[in-house]
């Protein structure tokens, strides 16, 4: 591990449950030596990642608001989505998540509300669990294969307890039924009494950015048309995958750039229609 990455695992010390940490207790908490932890303390409150509190605490920093709000204004997956995700909420009534995946942690990073009122606890900023929810099964299937088995190698158990399989095979198996299923369904695995429906968002290559998804309550999803919900589902998200050709670099790509996109998301809309069908 490097010292980089040594530093940075001090972010992850800082929860709801315990949002103060002192130098001492950060070092105790990560074995790092104290002088050690106090030298990435003090790079990360230089870098306005941490700031001091009261009784030689530290807090979670002011530059972490700052980003966030440069995500919102910025990033081309929200920026191309948001508009989309609200109309699918007016049209369906639901909750709309977009989740996206990092590292070994799957992440709402924006949510539309609909007219039913319902409330999932796992809104934005709210770290998902890795193998249980729709969030997180319409993603997994469109992993690489090695990465996909490094996850499952280190949480072995969990995708046990999330009834995807107790071996790697049985595991690889289910994930790709889902994906040729084209869609993910579960009821109360996050929230009591809520379904969720999702689908993946895809990209130009048909590698997954996320996934888009459908929340609801079960009285809802028991008199609904699961066929509508997910050919709006596919629809908002091949839109949503197919804006983001529009991007390279935070700027318009070159005609040539977009032509090439344009064969790209004509592949992406079928397999689209494939998963319809």
């Amino acid at each position: 591990m490097s010292s980089l990455t040594r530093m940075l695992a001090i972010l992850d010390v800082f929860t709801a449950e315990q949002p103060a940490w002192t130098a001492e207790g950060i070092a105790e908490k990560l074995s790092y030596t104290r002088p050690t932890g106090y030298r990435y303390v003090r790079e990360l409150t230089n870098a306005g990642l941490l700031r001091r509190g009261a009784a030689g605490t530290y807090l979670l920093g002011t530059r972490i608001i700052e980003l966030d709000w440069q995500i919102r204004v910025s990033d081309p997956v929200l920026s191309s989505g948001r508009a989309i995700m609200r109309e699918l909420a007016r049209q369906t009534g639901c909750d709309v998540m977009l989740a996206t995946m990092y590292g070994e942690r799957v992440l709402t990073i924006h949510q539309e509300h609909g007219n039913e009122g319902v409330h999932p606890s796992y809104g934005r900023g709210r770290p998902l669990p890795l193998f249980r929810g729709t969030p997180s099964k319409a993603m997994l299937p469109w992993l690489p294969a090695a990465r996909l088995r490094k996850l499952y190698e280190a949480h072995k158990k969990d995708a046990a307890a999330a009834r995807l399989g107790r071996d790697w095979k049985s595991f690889r198996a289910k994930l790709q039924a889902i994906k040729a299923q084209g869609y993910c369904v579960t009821r109360g695995e996050l929230d009591p009494d809520l379904v969720g429906t999702a689908v993946p968002v895809l990209n130009e290559d048909n590698q997954a950015l996320g996934s888009l998804t459908l929340a609801m309550s079960a009285q809802r999803f028991n008199i609904a048309d699961p066929r509508r919900l997910v050919e709006l589902l596919n629809d908002a998200a091949r839109r949503m995958g197919e804006s983001l050709s529009t991007f390279a670099n935070g700027a318009p790509v070159s005609k040539r750039s977009k032509s090439k996109s344009k064969h790209r998301s004509e592949r992406s809309r079928q397999v689209h229609e494939q998963r319809r069908n």
